[in-house]
């Protein structure tokens, strides 16, 4: 409402009739000029003599001064705000650009880049803010140009100020209040500003990744040929294996050997795919198919003593593998008898190696390998038999039987990634192997020690390695047969000489652990050793080193890009419409409000409620529209 007017002083010669017309005149017409006072002739005074009465006559021509450019009652800041958080958006995109995918190490400013984000992202919002204030509060003055709830101009003002009045606004919106799709957005951008900085937070992080180490030293071992040894320890390799070749055939079967890891002084290297003159072994399961033959035994004094029928009981067996390796069972061991039944506990385990000349170039093939250094067959016969009269003819269940070779190979080791320092990390990894033969025949009436014995693949298969010279000296490829059956026999050979394997207690080792999983091991470490030899040569790696890089999740920059593009929506719409009101652009302005008059209906006296319910009660009711004309500003009640 409009403030009363200031009470003029009574002047000589006016009635209080003609004040009362002013002060009538007053209200009912603000802007109207109050009336100039009269002179003492106009109001019939007498002339005073001797004195001069000097009138001031009203200034006429009043002279008006060139305004400057409104800059509140513009769009000016708002512009500018929104062009500032535009800046800053596309500095953040820039700034991202620049230290995507860059090692940590190579920042080298004292504050960090998460903080330099987060100063962007504090100034672009900040910017952002003043202009989505601005229109939210535009747009509730908007709002009353047609009639509207009163109670929407307390909503949209506190939609202005801050996230909780933007947030009324979003459930009231739901509930039926309708304020205009711009007030909405305006309300979500507001809200959605909460969340700007934890986005930010999320958009660099810090992994690691694997990059080249210079200067690094990475390299394994790899060799094709082996020759002994010849100096002072001559006459011992004359004798046997060179000590290096037993040791590790020694440490291979008790698993105690080291596998020959790369040499690599980076946290990882990788190694290209390469392929070694090696040892390999092949064990199978062959008892199924080994042939047995089995007759009641003639002369037995144990059976002479039992009852007639069981002395039919075939128990003298002979057995002949797939490879025509046979073994005998001539009588069972250790009898008892139980009633009319008769028992026979066998506890049977041999290791019997298949006998090879060398020197007339005689190797027995065993499966596909056509020249193994040495074959063998282990026979498990741990087992309980009873024969009764019912069954005193069947046949007894056949033993285990497992044949196994060992020979020369070659050995592909796959391309490979390997972890300096981690114990778990696999050496390397043989994908694929080629059994080797050699070349030419083996007798030699001179006997010459260093003689080399080449090898190739059977039968014109192609090697594994484009490099297809394998070779080792002739005493070595020798002894090694002859290793290999001292040390895979464990009963006494023929003539009462005692074995190797019993002397150093082996069968018991190779009997009560996987036979084909030691093998696998004593090869391992026996081509670890040709690895090594002095005559190989080294296949170079390459090396790689953690470091710390800068990463930038791009999606987590969507919601400021949207919250700026939707200010940039907002103000243009707010804008455009206000343009099309022709309304005056107040804001948040509340000198309007204070100055403004409320006509309502005598029903609704909202200006004498004094509680604060009890006003947003009825201003829910009340429907008011705004009269902006060259007086004051009026909400009528509709």
């Amino acid at each position: 409402m409009a403030a009363n007017p200031p009470h003029s002083t009574l002047h000589d010669g006016q009635s209080e009739s003609d004040l009362e017309f002013e002060r009538f005149e007053y209200l009912a017409s603000p802007r109207m000029s109050v009336p100039r006072r009269a002179s003492d002739t106009e109001i019939g005074l007498p002339k005073t003599d001797g004195m001069t009465v000097h009138t001031q006559d009203p200034q006429t021509d009043t002279e008006t001064k060139r305004s400057g450019f409104d800059w509140s009652g513009s769009w000016a800041w708002e512009i500018g705000s929104v062009t500032l958080a535009v800046v800053g958006v596309v500095l953040l995109v820039a700034f991202l650009f620049k230290i995507n995918n860059t090692p940590y190490a190579n920042w080298q400013y004292t504050v960090s880049p998460n903080t330099v984000v987060s100063i962007i992202v504090t100034i672009t919002k900040a910017a952002l803010l003043v202009s989505v204030s601005s229109c939210l509060g535009q747009l509730k003055w908007n709002l009353f140009q047609n009639p509207a709830p009163l109670y929407q101009m307390q909503l949209i003002d506190q939609a202005s100020r801050g996230p909780w009045g933007s947030l009324e606004v979003l459930l009231r919106g739901i509930y039926g209040s309708r304020t205009g799709s711009l007030t909405y957005i305006g309300a979500s951008l507001t809200v959605l500003a909460l969340a700007v900085d934890p986005f930010a937070q999320q958009i660099l992080t810090f992994p690691p990744r694997t990059v080249p180490a210079l200067n690094a030293t990475a390299f394994t071992q790899t060799s094709q040929q082996w020759y002994s040894i010849e100096g002072s320890d001559q006459s011992d390799v004359d004798t046997g294996l060179e000590p290096t070749l037993l040791t590790s055939i020694m440490r291979g079967l008790l698993e105690t050997y080291s596998p020959l890891r790369p040499q690599c002084n980076a946290s990882s290297c990788n190694f290209p795919e390469f392929v070694a003159l090696g040892m390999c072994s092949k064990c199978e399961d062959v008892t199924a198919r080994t042939k047995q033959k089995c007759h009641a035994s003639e002369n037995s004094i144990f059976l002479d003593a039992i009852a007639e029928p069981l002395r039919a009981s075939p128990t003298n067996c002979s057995y002949q593998t797939p490879n025509n390796f046979s073994f005998d069972f001539e009588e069972f061991p250790h009898p008892r008898l139980s009633g009319d039944n008769i028992i026979y506990g066998i506890n049977h385990w041999s290791l019997r190696p298949m006998v090879m000349d060398l020197a007339l170039d005689i190797r027995i093939p065993t499966f596909d390998i056509q020249t193994p250094i040495g074959s063998f067959t282990a026979i498990n016969y741990t087992t309980e038999v009873t024969y009764a009269i019912s069954n005193a003819t069947a046949l007894p269940p056949k033993p285990s039987v497992t044949q196994c070779a060992v020979y020369f190979c070659e050995r592909q080791y796959t391309a490979s990634s390997y972890l300096s320092g981690d114990r778990k990390s696999r050496p390397m990894h043989v994908g694929d192997t080629q059994q080797l033969i050699p070349t030419e025949a083996l007798e030699d009436p001179l006997f010459t020690p260093n003689r080399p014995v080449h090898f190739a693949p059977p039968d014109g298969s192609a090697t594994l390695s484009k490099d297809s010279s394998y070779s080792i000296d002739l005493r070595t490829f020798g002894h090694f047969a002859d290793t290999m059956m001292s040390f895979f026999n464990s009963t006494t050979q023929f003539g009462g000489a005692v074995s190797t394997s019993t002397v150093l207690k082996l069968g018991t080792i190779l009997r009560m652990d996987n036979l084909n999983r030691l093998l696998d091991s004593m090869s391992i470490s026996v081509t670890d050793t040709f690895r090594m030899n002095p005559l190989g040569h080294k296949i170079p790696g390459k090396a790689f080193r953690e470091e710390t890089f800068i990463h930038v999740h791009w999606p987590w920059i969507i919601l400021p890009v949207i919250v700026t593009l939707g200010s940039i929506a907002l103000l243009l719409g707010t804008a455009i419409g206000s343009k099309h009101r022709k309304s005056v652009l107040w804001k948040c302005m509340v000198l309007p409000l204070l100055t403004s008059h409320l006509d309502t209906t005598p029903e609704n006296r909202i200006a004498s409620v004094r509680s604060v319910d009890g006003m947003t009660d009825m201003s829910k009711k009340m429907r008011a529209v705004m009269v902006h004309d060259e007086g004051p500003l009026i909400f009528k009640e509709k």
